[in-house]
């Protein structure tokens, strides 16, 4: 009789286990889909410049924003006006000063890393915005130090949406950013 009741609790268990849609926390996105976003992987980092259209109307300081993570930085940031000569102080900086600026409506609010943690936090997202967490697996750059993954929270757009790998719903990976957790 034990065996038989052991037996239905394992059963009823993985049938309830195997029934549950589980959505993964992020996005996770190749370069090849990446790129389309204004997000460039090479061999030596992530990285991404874009002049946002709306900054006005989203009530942004900058029009601009560059980011860019390499095997010495986990990621840096800058923002500026379109205007604005950009200084390269070291190699990625080069890079991103030659990058050429997409003009894309959305743009990254945060960045950190999958465990909550923020290097680039915006500061002025109402706490129930919802946000695109977009995953970049660091290996895929082939830096040796760097097998990590960079979570960027995109300010989700109609632009973005159409922008996204066909069959990807923007919608089942929305999330609101709160303290330093992600929520559904």
């Amino acid at each position: 009789m034990k065996t038989k009741i052991f037996i239905a609790v394992i059963l009823l268990v993985t049938i309830s286990s195997c029934t549950k849609k589980t959505q993964p926390d992020f996005l996770y996105l190749n370069a090849i889909q990446l790129k389309p976003l204004g997000i460039e992987l090479n061999d030596k980092g992530v990285f991404y410049k874009n002049e946002n259209p709306e900054w006005k109307s989203d009530h942004e300081k900058y029009a601009c924003m560059a980011f860019y993570c390499t095997g010495e930085i986990f990621v840096s940031t800058m923002q500026f006006h379109a205007t604005d000569t950009l200084k390269a102080k070291n190699s990625a900086d080069s890079i991103i000063a030659s990058k050429e600026l997409t003009k894309n409506d959305f743009y990254p609010l945060l960045i950190g890393n999958t465990k909550g943690f923020q290097n680039f936090d915006n500061g002025n997202l109402p706490a129930d915005m919802k946000l695109l967490p977009v995953a970049i697996c660091m290996a895929e750059t082939n830096l040796t130090n760097r097998k990590d993954t960079v979570i960027v929270w995109l300010r989700p757009t109609e632009s973005l949406k159409k922008l996204l790998p066909e069959g990807i719903r923007m919608e089942d990976y929305l999330r609101t950013k709160i303290q330093g957790k992600e929520s559904k």
